[in-house]
């Protein structure tokens, strides 16, 4: 089905006929309609908004998977397992656009099923876009200014709400921390201008090597964390080596000075017990093994049954 522009004034929409063999489980009367989009009206928080849309979505139009992605924002959400079939829609508010929207399963979706999949949308749009603007005011509150990443006054909260997502919808969620091996002696031999330069000049290349979907932050002093939403502990140890060699593979330059050094880097992946505090303990153990090791080094840190091992790449 081709994709159709949605905005909050516009959902009298087209489609080709479809047959299905599913069946509506319920439609929202007006009543029911206000409650819930005065209901999305309170919340902020991105995800928060979209669980409380998707389980309305779901429980009046079965579906297989609801996936959104803003690549303007960086923000990407996937609920559910893909279906055959989909209709997509790019989200508009007075012309802003929100984002797109796909929605699937297996079975075709229906004329009527569109109409409330249209209905639901555009009472989305508004609180959407309020949520949007808040998380970039956010993001941009809490910039580290010598690195311009984020930094660590509202990670913790960031990991809560991605282990909160990873136990919800059965998706993955691990964590890098990246730590530069003796940066104390950078300071003491270059100077600390020197260090500085270092550590924004890291900052860059870890950035322009993660993923659209990861996020970065320095975690004070030289040490940084990568988040990785919906990776396996397999392809975090690749997107680990990918970032450190590509961090390494050139000297870092200072007053006409090549200043080399090392990476040591901890890979944790979300257990059911985690919370915010254990998993960041995980990752700092999981560095400090890299650099007990040897340093210049990738340690990923394999918890289970309360036991922890590890293997060193």
């Amino acid at each position: 089905m081709a994709e159709t522009n949605l905005s909050f004034q516009d959902t009298r929409l087209k489609h080709e006929k479809q047959d299905s063999g599913y069946l509506v489980s319920g439609f929202l009367d007006d009543d029911n309609l206000n409650e819930f989009f005065s209901r999305l009206h309170e919340y902020l928080d991105f995800y928060q908004l979209f669980n409380t849309f998707i389980n309305e979505l779901r429980a009046t139009v079965p579906c297989d998977s609801i996936e959104y992605e803003n690549q303007s924002t960086e923000t990407s959400l996937v609920n559910g397992s893909t279906g055959k079939h989909h209709c997509k829609y790019t989200l508009k508010y007075e012309g802003l656009s929100l984002g797109k929207i796909r929605i699937t399963r297996d079975s075709k979706l229906l004329d009527h099923e569109l109409d409330i999949i249209e209905t639901l949308l555009a009472g989305l749009t508004l609180p959407l876009r309020n949520a949007l603007r808040y998380q970039q005011a956010i993001r941009f509150a809490f910039r580290d200014e010598l690195t311009g990443l984020r930094n660590g006054s509202y990670y913790h909260d960031v990991v809560d709400l991605e282990i909160k997502r990873s136990h919800r919808y059965k998706n993955p969620f691990s964590l890098l921390m990246l730590d530069l091996d003796d940066f104390e002696n950078i300071n003491t031999k270059y100077g600390r201008d020197a260090g500085d330069a270092i550590l924004h000049e890291v900052a860059v290349r870890i950035g322009e090597k993660a993923r659209s979907s990861d996020v970065v932050y320095r975690n004070g002093g030289d040490k940084f964390l990568v988040f990785l939403p919906n990776t396996d502990k397999a392809e975090a140890r690749i997107v680990a080596g990918r970032i450190k060699d590509f961090v390494l593979a050139r000297a870092c330059e200072y007053e006409d000075k090549d200043i080399l050094f090392t990476l040591s880097v901890g890979v944790v992946t979300v257990t059911q017990g985690d919370t915010a505090d254990k998993l960041i303990d995980r990752v700092d153990k999981a560095t400090f093994h890299a650099k007990i090791l040897g340093k210049d080094r990738i340690y990923a840190d394999t918890f289970a049954d309360g036991l922890h091992t590890g293997s060193v790449k």
